[in-house]
């Protein structure tokens, strides 16, 4: 067995081990698996993703290099398709390949910045295979909070540690169609990549409220009603104001739903309800003795 090879397999019972231990919180603005997509990522990201998509048979092209020969050797061990090729090797027939499972029903994993970079800059010609299919597009970021970072690498790779927390966000979905400027396509990938990729980062980590909820592209708001009910929708229009993309759910006992007002302005709120099962949000309002807001990822809540 050649070093390549010996390199390979050492990656993949890492990545197999460390998949294991991670303490997992994955952030859907959309149901991720309920329609044929591609999923566009960063180069230096690659790890999570690839090791929390295993198995499905997606299609990821990898470089003709020495290293994309040990990443298509890792791709493979974790059930994936690899498909060679680079910018500057075999680019065209790649794409083409790649093209070609594509319209099979295989979903397809870009890194959209690689193989080379520059670092976070979407190269169009990887949209093609959206275009050309005709399916969306879903941004993708996956970091572990202690990772070894590669500083000097182009791509500042990062390598999840074992028993770490970790995140992975997919995006709201881009769709590519035929009329489309690729160019100006790319920019908007790039964008909406950025962004999940900042918050991912940094934001979700925070403790600062209005810093998380900010930059969170979809939080699940907890908010407990005691007796007022119209204190509680008047709270939730104040914060809809400033968090539009939240979600929001009233918890009311039975002994209060009676009183809730059906008026246009219970529309603010996405579910009330009287019997909550594990349900996850992200930030729960009413839920102290002080009353005031905490974070809480991965917060499981069951009344």
């Amino acid at each position: 067995m050649d070093s390549r090879k010996i390199l390979s397999k050492i990656a993949y019972y890492y990545i197999a081990f460390t998949k294991k231990t991670l303490r997992l919180r994955v952030v859907e603005l959309v149901g991720r698996f309920d329609e044929q997509s591609v999923y566009a990522l960063w180069h230096g990201e690659q790890i999570l993703p690839l090791c929390l998509n295993s198995g499905r048979q997606i299609v990821a092209m990898c470089s003709m290099s020495k290293d994309g020969e040990i990443q298509a050797g890792v791709l493979k061990d974790f059930g994936f398709i690899a498909v060679r090729g680079s910018s500057s090797k075999r680019a065209e027939r790649a794409l083409i390949e790649t093209i070609r499972y594509a319209r099979k029903g295989h979903f397809v994993a870009f890194t959209v910045d690689g193989p080379k970079g520059p670092i976070h800059k979407v190269k169009s010609g990887l949209l093609l295979v959206s275009q050309k299919v005709g399916i969306r597009l879903i941004p993708i970021s996956a970091i572990a909070k202690n990772s070894l970072t590669f500083t000097k690498a182009w791509d500042k790779f990062k390598v999840p540690l074992p028993f770490s927390k970790t995140v992975a966000v997919y995006g709201y979905p881009i769709e590519i169609t035929k009329d489309d400027n690729l160019e100006e396509k790319a920019l908007t990938v790039e964008k909406e990549l950025n962004k999940l990729s900042e918050f991912a980062n940094k934001y979700y980590w925070s403790k600062d409220i209005d810093e998380y909820l900010s930059h969170h592209p979809k939080p699940k708001i907890f908010i407990k009603c005691k007796n007022n009910v119209n204190d509680c929708i008047d709270k939730i229009k104040e914060l809809k104001q400033k968090y539009p993309s939240a979600v929001f759910t009233l918890y009311v006992p039975d002994k209060v739903s009676k009183n809730i007002p059906f008026t246009q302005d219970i529309a603010v709120i996405n579910k009330i309800t009287s019997n909550l099962k594990e349900e996850y949000f992200d930030v729960c309002y009413g839920t102290s003795f002080l009353d005031n807001f905490k974070i809480k990822p991965n917060f499981k809540l069951s009344l």
